[in-house]
């Protein structure tokens, strides 16, 4: 090894809510830290830092809760492109490219680290781990957090201690070898982390945003994407623009991000310049310098999803009944709940769009300075029919009521692109919602056909104005059909119906 990284040899920790997930077992003792040279670990942290702390879209696709779980579903092509040499090609560099940005073993240089991935979840930082797929690692040695596990955290509390402790590392390398030109690269790098000019401290929090916004994979490409949707946004009036595009930084980490970072973020990685301008176009309908509905954020306190100790689809239940409890009015009339009206009632808006991205099902948005609104996406199949409306309304709903993080903006396009976690509370929301347990209890008493049959499951669909398949899942979920029966209406079903 070169001089530099011989004079690097240490160990690190890293700790998440009490855990040391670095702890590990050598031949039956007990070690605490990893050991191993640092300095190629510390370059990684200073060259990855603002998509390490900002970019959050996983490769390939949402398949897991966490990108730790992400990454490991989409290791490997599916067969339908494994043959096709350029497509797998693509598939396997856009996986290694956001591993690299993201994933700690790929800073290991041939130690043996824990497999921890970093990046951003909305307003948060997640960090998520599994076993250790090492090559080569030696059976003796074990991680003893070796199963799979997730934590969230301020963005403030990871960046602050974590560059502190990058700037004193570097410091130490530095007096050790005052003439490396690789260390004064390394200390220069990690100090512009935290610029010092105004026209720096700028180009930085762009970086930062565009790594949010995702409309891209590459430094590069996602610069040159963010670059596109603010020019979009120029014909906008200055005010409303302004509040579509605020956020909250500081030198080290964009904190709260802006409404339009979180959309695009959730949009498909191609997302085209007429959506954008139709996108902005729908905020500014929505600018108020009021803000928010009072009767919305009063009422009802951000919940957010990372942060409860249910699974996403309980807590989505909780959330429609405890919003069933407590809103003044009775939005159940003629053996159906009224979701526009519930929504308006509210204070929320209610709108349309015609998107080119026919997955996006609904868009929400709210924030200090926007009235809170929906809008439905016209050319998602899903929302021809009444009830695939209804459902998505009631799944916006649920963005608007409580996924607004302590407060600050939201805006979010419901589809394959948007966090995982939070589609699976919204749909559950939206479900309970609509089928609150009394009123499904109603229904049932009053059937012509066995719950259990497809007759009954249309007939319960029907009264209640909802998806057939949504409503089957819930009369599984909530026991009136059991696991055999669900299976078996799910073939008898239409797969849109």
């Amino acid at each position: 090894i070169d001089p530099e990284t011989g004079a690097s040899w240490g160990s690190f920790q890293i700790w998440a809510r009490g855990r040391n997930l670095c702890a590990h077992r050598e031949e039956g003792e007990g070690i605490e830290s990893v050991h191993w040279y640092m300095l190629p670990l510390l370059e990684w942290f200073a060259s990855n830092w603002d998509p390490l702390l900002h970019e959050e879209r996983p490769p390939i696709d949402n398949k897991g809760d966490t990108a730790w779980e992400s990454l490991r579903e989409t290791r490997f092509p599916p067969a339908a492109i494994e043959d096709d040499e350029h497509k797998a090609s693509e598939w396997e560099g856009t996986w290694q490219a956001w591993r690299s940005r993201h994933a700690l073993l790929t800073a290991r240089e041939g130690g043996l680290f824990p497999d921890i991935v970093f990046r951003r979840l909305r307003d948060k930082i997640e960090l998520s781990w599994g076993p250790a797929a090492v090559a080569g690692i030696p059976a003796h040695y074990r991680f003893t957090d070796s199963e799979t596990g997730v934590d969230y955290f301020s963005p403030l509390s990871v960046a602050e201690p974590l560059h502190d402790v990058l700037l004193q590392a570097g410091l130490y390398l530095s007096a050790l070898m005052p003439d490396s030109k690789r260390i004064r690269t390394l200390n220069r790098n990690l100090r512009g982390l935290n610029p010092a000019g105004k026209a720096d401290g700028a180009a930085r929090e762009r970086r930062r945003l565009a790594w949010l916004a995702g409309l891209g994979t590459t430094s590069h490409g996602v610069l040159a994407g963010w670059r596109q949707a603010t020019e979009s946004l120029s014909g906008l009036d200055e005010q409303p623009r302004r509040a579509w595009l605020k956020s909250m930084k500081t030198p080290l980490v964009v904190t709260g991000s802006c409404h339009a970072a979180l959309m695009f973020g959730s949009l498909a990685p191609d997302v085209t310049v007429k959506d954008v301008q139709k996108l902005a176009r729908a905020a500014t309908d929505l600018y108020s310098p009021q803000g928010n509905s009072e009767k919305m954020c009063t009422a009802f306190g951000a919940a957010p999803v990372a942060e409860s100790v249910s699974r996403p689809w309980d807590q989505g239940y909780d959330l429609a009944e405890d919003v069933h409890e407590r809103v003044d009015g009775d939005f159940e009339k003629d053996g159906f709940v009224d979701v526009e009206l519930l929504v308006r009632t509210l204070g929320g808006f209610i709108g349309n769009l015609a998107l080119s991205d026919k997955h996006v099902r609904g868009v929400a948005i709210v924030g200090p300075q926007h009235k809170p609104g929906i809008f439905v996406n016209e050319n998602n199949v899903f929302n021809a029919r009444e009830a695939g409306r209804r459902f998505t309304l009631a799944h916006e709903l649920c963005h608007l009521l409580f996924d607004r993080e302590r407060g600050q903006a939201l805006a979010v396009a419901s589809g394959p692109w948007a966090p995982h976690a939070i589609e699976q509370r919204a749909n559950a929301f939206a479900a309970m919602l609509l089928m609150p347990k009394s009123l499904l209890k109603r229904t049932l008493a009053d059937l012509t056909s066995a719950v259990a049959t497809k007759g009954g499951v249309i007939e319960v669909a029907e009264r209640l104005r909802v998806c057939r398949r949504s409503a089957l899942l819930h009369l599984a979920n909530l026991g009136f059909v059991d696991d055999p029966e669900r299976q078996r209406l799910e073939g008898e079903l239409s797969p849109l119906a």
